[in-house]
């Protein structure tokens, strides 16, 4: 590909690519960390959102890092063979000092073939941390650097671990080496269990060096075995092989102890080559493993979050459900104290959901929504006049409709009113004052702070909670009616209930049209398909009369939306149901 007149390799659009993917990586993990700020009540959140927040740093690193070599990290306790195993793998003996006579390493030291390989890694490290060892002879370190750190079981551990951190939130890849013959190796396997998080697949290589000198059969069906197991556990990833090698084997001049020479020859020491030096050892292999590090690091947090999470979840949806109920039984008194008059607020939210429908719906269905939202408006009475054939009856009803127009318009305000609201936020607060200890302490068994069993702090102030609840009432009621409406006067239900109507009708037309030229005017057939015209529309009204939805007042508790929001950060599936 050209960019003007300059080719752009392949390398490099490969890249761009991935420059994309970590950054939608980085995305991912700040809406997490969005949502784990969402619910500052829950106290694993705090350590969870650092660590989210550490995790997009160290993919930031990723990004800046596409031009430097693939850096491998050898990591182990003292005594191990980390430095004869670095030597082995760059083909020169004395690349890095190694041996009982060795001064224990205080610092990082970078192997490289030429010096100013790691000239990148040295500032970012510090050049006091880091020493420099580089030898044109070390071929085999075309496209990567070897890095051998501070024994970390020395009596300065704690000077050496932040270091040793630096350098594996650095590193592409981590080689973790075991001492075969000791047995504290799997203590050293739950040390290195926090710094192997962020490796998986080929970027995490298990190694057990010497090996020559235990039993070759033993070391196959026992210790290997054993071992392999013990740190998938240990570490909760999956860990494919432990390789069995013999570094001193592989040196130009092994200096064999006389007393301590190889038992056998079963050494794995070339499949550890093979792997670093004809897969890692290329240069597009570094943009792909930086790839993979990345979305290592946005599954590691992901993992990390869910597994604080689904350690409280049956306390949290315990929590949840008994805010739901409470709330249902709040919500329940305050619309009791909203609905003094009920008929007449009912009445209300009717005629002003009818006077949204009426300017919606077309045709014959259409006409008698209309007439039905003025009959609502004059009240009862005119309505009587339908439903009684008695004359005098009749002429009752329309004088109460005129009697009952003022009732009519003060239920329309009436839905408004916010007077009401006062008594409804007092019954409200006292059910969730009388429920609420029991639902504290379900939240508290979940990691909430403690100061959620003060109920005071749980609700806004009483003159703004007043001002919000007359105001959700209004505009939600609004928002409701104009929601029902719409959804009662699609086209294609307007179409279904009126077209039956309309042919109906143009059909008694047209009987009427042929009889009034036959000089039979009004015949039987009109009056038959007129009442079967009406009859439909009543039906089609019936049917919109019966989908209308009554209003139901929603109220939101902050806790009860952090305690969903918590359970919201790992989404319910079969295996965490199982683990709870």
């Amino acid at each position: 590909m050209r960019k003007g007149g300059e080719m752009i390799s392949e390398r490099k659009l490969l890249a761009i690519r991935t420059l994309g993917k970590i950054e939608g990586f980085q995305n991912d993990l700040r809406t997490l960390s969005a949502s784990i700020d969402a619910v500052p009540l829950w106290r694993p959140g705090a350590a969870l959102k650092k660590q989210c927040d550490e995790v997009i740093g160290m993919m930031d690193g990723l990004e800046k890092r596409f031009d430097r070599k693939l850096l491998v990290t050898l990591l182990g306790p003292c005594g191990a063979g980390k430095s004869t195993l670095l030597n082995a793998l760059s083909g020169v003996d004395d690349l890095s000092e190694a041996g009982h006579g060795r001064p224990t390493t205080r610092h990082l030291v970078l192997l490289c073939r030429e010096e100013g390989d790691a000239a990148q890694l040295q500032e970012q490290l510090g050049q006091e941390n880091v020493g420099i060892r580089s030898s044109h002879a070390a071929s085999s370190l075309e496209h990567l650097i070897l890095v051998d750190t501070p024994d970390t079981d020395s009596s300065e551990q704690e000077k050496h671990i932040p270091l040793v951190q630096k350098a594996i939130a650095l590193s592409d890849v981590l080689i973790c080496v075991f001492n075969a013959q000791n047995p504290k190796t799997r203590d050293y396997a739950d040390f290195l269990a926090p710094y192997v998080q962020q490796f998986k697949g080929e970027s995490l290589v298990c190694v057990a060096n010497k090996c020559d000198r235990l039993e070759e059969q033993e070391l196959k069906e026992v210790i290997v075995p054993g071992f392999l197991e013990y740190i998938r556990k240990a570490w909760e990833r999956p860990v494919d092989k432990v390789l069995c090698i013999s570094a001193r084997r592989h040196l130009h001049d092994s200096k064999w102890d006389e007393k301590a020479k190889p038992r056998h020859d079963f050494d794995q020491f070339k499949e550890l080559e093979t792997m670093i030096f004809s897969t890692f050892n290329q240069a597009g292999y570094v943009i792909d493993r930086r790839l993979e590090n990345a979305q290592t690091l946005r599954d590691y947090m992901r993992d990390e979050v869910h597994g604080e999470v689904d350690r409280d979840r049956k306390d949290l949806e315990d929590a949840r459900d008994r805010i739901m109920k409470t709330e249902g039984k709040a919500a329940r008194a305050a619309l009791s104290a909203l609905k003094t008059d009920g008929s007449r607020q009912v009445l209300g939210v009717n005629v002003l959901l009818y006077q949204s429908l009426a300017q919606r719906w077309v045709g014959p269905v259409g006409w008698l929504i209309a007439l039905w939202a003025r009959i609502l408006i004059f009240g009862t009475g005119i309505a009587a006049i339908f439903r009684f054939g008695n004359p005098i009856s009749q002429v009752m009803g329309m004088v109460s409709s005129f009697l009952h127009f003022k009732e009519s318009r003060a239920a329309v305000a009436e839905t408004g009113k916010p007077e009401l609201v006062d008594t409804a936020l007092r019954d409200y607060r006292q059910i969730l004052m009388r429920n609420w200890p029991a639902v504290s302490e379900a939240l508290i068994r979940g990691r909430f702070d403690p100061s959620v069993r003060k109920t005071e702090g749980m609700l806004p102030d009483s003159e703004a909670l007043n001002d919000e609840l007359a105001t959700m009432w209004n505009k939600t009621l609004d928002h409701e009616i104009e929601n029902a409406s719409r959804y009662l006067s699609g086209l294609i239900t307007q179409f279904f209930f009126n077209i039956p109507s309309v042919g109906i009708m143009g059909y008694a037309g047209w009987l009427t049209a042929r009889a009034f030229f036959d000089k039979n005017y009004l015949s039987s057939d009109f009056f038959l398909h007129a009442f079967l015209t009406i009859g439909i529309v009543m039906l089609a009204f019936d049917k919109v009369r019966a989908e209308i939805e009554q209003f139901r007042p929603v109220s939101l508790n902050p806790v009860g939306e952090q305690a969903g929001g918590v359970l919201g950060l790992s989404p319910k599936t079969e295996e965490n149901v199982n683990m709870a």
